[in-house]
């Protein structure tokens, strides 16, 4: 009876940082300021697809498609008339999604029904399947996943590696504790990465797949001064996965963090962020 209710706490957890997305236009606006602020100025997605040849790829299955941002990265890599399935769990992102697909110069459609639409597709129907920064939502999905790929088709993951963003992290544990809360478990942001990252993503993938590469994409989140701004934006958009799961004010927390961000970036004139990512391309599902 305890692990099943540990199991639907944690299923909890992870729909209501889900929720965090279903603003559309506030996920567009976070990703341009994660761009601006990057130090790796390579284009991940273009590092992950260099690697497989996907030019003949007709049939593409893009999950957790959010706004179309792994889409956007196919536009000249993939076979002229090849559609693009776009499957996520809100509904917001569809013109988005097929927004992106149009500027790439390829066909898309759009199920909102979430990662359980996968099952209704048939096995062995997708060339290539793609998955940003969202499969830690569904690892139990690759099994499936992996049954949907063409057997010389191409599984193309980009997720966070660990430690990710250990400074936010921290910080935030540092003002629980400042203020007495006394945390010193996981907030909700490391729990969802344990799912899948760099850590454990080829311990997950290889028994679905025959052959799986792995690279590593090392970057900083960097605010200075003037960008102070942006980084509460950032904070303001991402609070849910920082603030841990129990009987706490959320509304004062977010003020106390907020106000120590703002006095740590005035003390040392800037505020940096680790945001090292992981790629897996995986071949041969099994």
């Amino acid at each position: 009876m305890g692990s099943t209710k540990k199991t639907n706490k944690k299923e909890i957890i992870q729909s209501g940082l889900a929720k965090v997305f279903s603003d559309t236009l506030s996920h567009i606006a976070i990703a341009k300021i994660i761009k601006a602020h990057l130090s790796n100025s390579g284009d991940i997605r273009k590092i992950a697809l260099q690697t497989p040849d996907i030019s003949k790829a007709l049939t593409i299955l893009d999950i957790g498609c959010g706004f179309g941002y792994f889409t956007g990265g196919l536009k000249g890599l993939v076979h002229p008339d090849a559609e693009v399935t776009g499957v996520d769990m809100h509904v917001s992102y569809e013109k988005h999604f097929l927004n992106s697909c149009r500027k790439t110069g390829l066909k898309g459609k759009f199920e909102s029904n979430g990662i359980a639409m996968i099952k209704q597709f048939d096995n062995r129907s997708f060339d290539l399947i793609i998955s940003s920064y969202s499969l830690y939502f569904f690892p139990e999905y690759i099994d499936r996943i992996s049954n949907l790929l063409k057997k010389d088709g191409h599984f193309v993951v980009i997720a966070h590696a660990i430690p990710h963003m250990f400074e936010l992290t921290s910080f935030v544990k540092e003002v629980l504790n400042a203020e007495g809360i006394g945390f010193h478990g996981e907030l909700p942001y490391e729990s969802l990465l344990r799912n899948f990252s760099s850590e454990n993503g080829m311990e997950l993938l290889t028994p679905y797949f025959s052959h799986v590469e792995s690279f590593t994409y090392k970057s900083t989140l960097l605010f200075r001064d003037g960008d102070l701004d942006n980084l509460m934006k950032y904070f303001r958009f991402k609070e849910s996965f920082f603030l841990p799961e129990n009987d706490i004010n959320q509304k004062q927390l977010i003020r106390i963090v907020s106000e120590r961000v703002k006095n740590e970036m005035k003390l040392n004139g800037q505020f940096n962020i680790t945001k090292d990512d992981c790629i897996f391309i995986c071949s041969g599902p099994k």
